[in-house]
């Protein structure tokens, strides 16, 4: 018992000193990047300091708040949907070598395309509304979901897959007990990658289409010249990128339970 509660206080002091020390480094940032800005004369139309910034949100709060909440809808319903069809493409040219001959090139060719090009052709097609930027954050992070849940059952032991086999297991059942557990990590991984991709997405899209959220934030502080409103709604997209992110992570642990060696990301 002392033994399992000496490694459970040290797991705790090593998760928290893992915790602090990005912090230590993001706060001596901060200081330098204040001190910088002091010393030099800085202008706050070239680069503002911290504080100013602090107190741009403090003073915006409301404002950016009612910008933040269209920016991360957005982007999680990209993202949703882009969970969906990527895993299901995934799965399709896992199962289906004919149709991952024929399919995947395709995919690898669209992929290559720079997705900011698209914009203006989607906003052609579905207008300023809404379903631009969504399906614009579906794109972009379309891909990793695709490539990672692929990986993810390709890599499943194929000694594993047989002795189920062996046992008249149906294919049904291989998947759901060895190939998709097994693929787990892999598709966690895609996840991470994903949402980030989503929120680059949705910010591409609401510099074009979007009349609210913080990318119509940026563009309109751009216009007017307005330096410390555009960092203030920089970091709070940055803030919506980490909170999604962690919400990932934490799926994450509560999923898969068990310990594997395929941690990519």
């Amino acid at each position: 018992m002392a033994t399992e509660q000496q490694n459970s206080e040290s797991k705790i002091v090593g998760a928290l000193a893992k915790s602090v020390w990005p912090v230590v480094i993001f706060v001596f940032m901060l200081i330098i990047w204040e001190v910088w800005v002091k010393a030099f004369n800085v202008p706050e139309g070239i680069l503002p300091a911290p504080t100013r910034i602090a107190r741009q949100i403090c003073e915006h709060f409301p404002l950016l708040l009612s910008h933040t909440w269209p920016t991360t809808w957005e982007c999680l319903l990209g993202f949703f949907f882009a969970v969906v069809g990527g895993m299901g493409l995934g799965i399709l040219l896992a199962f289906f070598p004919l149709f991952h001959t024929s399919v995947y090139p395709l995919i690898v060719a669209f992929q290559v395309v720079p997705k900011v090009a698209l914009a203006p052709l989607f906003m052609a097609w579905f207008g300023l509304g809404i379903e631009t930027r969504v399906v614009l954050a579906f794109v972009i992070a379309f891909f990793p979901m695709v490539v990672n849940t692929y990986a993810g059952i390709l890599s499943t032991d194929p000694l594993m897959v047989r002795m189920a086999r062996s046992f008249n297991a149906s294919r049904w059942t291989i998947f759901s007990k060895i190939e998709f557990p097994h693929a787990l990590p892999y598709i966690f991984s895609g996840l991470k990658i994903g949402i980030t991709f989503a929120v680059i997405g949705i910010i591409v899209a609401e510099f074009i289409t979007a009349q609210r959220g913080l990318g119509y934030i940026i563009i309109f502080s751009e216009g007017n010249f307005d330096v410390p409103m555009m960092m203030a709604a920089i970091i709070l997209l940055s803030v919506v990128g980490v909170v999604l992110y962690a919400g990932v992570v934490l799926a994450e642990k509560l999923v898969i339970t068990w310990e594997h060696g395929q941690k990519l990301v």
